[in-house]
């Protein structure tokens, strides 16, 4: 009932089409959500991950699992959910994506061990601007389905980086490189790194690389969605 009246006195709108949101909807409506464009399953997403990395990077990081729950287009719904969650303050989204991203997860059953969940950090500087971190908000609602901690303090952003959207594929493979910095020892054996948003795979291979230097020996990666051919 009391949500209900503050509706009637707030109304919420749509981040995507602006339009109101009905009682039960937060952030987006049923319409948007629906043009999102899901995987059709974990096992699908994987192997795009890993066909993106692969390709993007000319390269091949060994790591155990990888899921993305939404394929990205430019200009989609998606896309303008996704800049609400990172830029004007709809940090919740963020939470959102994440308890999506760990029903996805524990559909396919066997997580391989992960103990403990690292979210993809900002730099100091631009974690000022905005106040959070995207990235660790997605992580804690990973964190809550899959029960296993997040661990923000294992990854540091010690260099400043310019945004990734709009450079080449070589400026994006060379941008995040020795961008982070992990603790001198990691007592931890498997880490789910988390990041929003993958492209080339760029960012999240430089910051497995230092966890690895870290010590820690198997990596898994997250992500609300995956950048595909337009």
């Amino acid at each position: 009932m009391r949500e209900q009246l503050l509706h009637l006195l707030f109304p919420n709108v749509c981040v995507v089409c602006r339009k109101l949101l009905l009682p039960a909807e937060k952030y987006c409506c049923s319409s948007c959500i629906a043009e999102f464009n899901p995987f059709k399953n974990p096992s699908e997403s994987e192997r795009l991950f890993r066909h993106t990395i692969a390709s993007s990077l000319g390269e091949t990081i060994l790591f155990e699992r990888g899921w993305c729950r939404y394929q990205f287009h430019k200009k989609s719904p998606l896309q303008h959910a996704l800049h609400a969650m990172k830029y004007e303050g709809m940090f919740n989204l963020g939470t959102i994506f994440g308890r999506q991203l760990g029903e996805w997860m524990l559909s396919q059953g066997e997580l391989g061990g992960i103990e403990c969940i690292v979210p993809v950090p900002l730099h100091r500087l631009k974690k000022i601007a905005r106040s959070y971190n995207q990235s660790e908000k997605i992580a804690e609602g990973i964190g809550e389905l899959i029960k296993r901690p997040v661990r923000p303090e294992l990854l540091v952003r010690k260099r400043y980086t310019v945004s990734q959207t709009g450079l080449s594929a070589m400026e994006r493979k060379k941008n995040p490189e020795g961008a982070f910095q992990s603790a001198k020892i990691v007592n931890v054996s498997h880490v789910l790194l988390v990041d929003d948003i993958v492209t080339t795979g760029a960012t999240l291979v430089a910051a497995a690389l230092a966890l690895r230097h870290a010590g820690v020996d198997k990596l898994s990666f997250a992500a609300v969605a995956l950048a595909v051919n337009e």
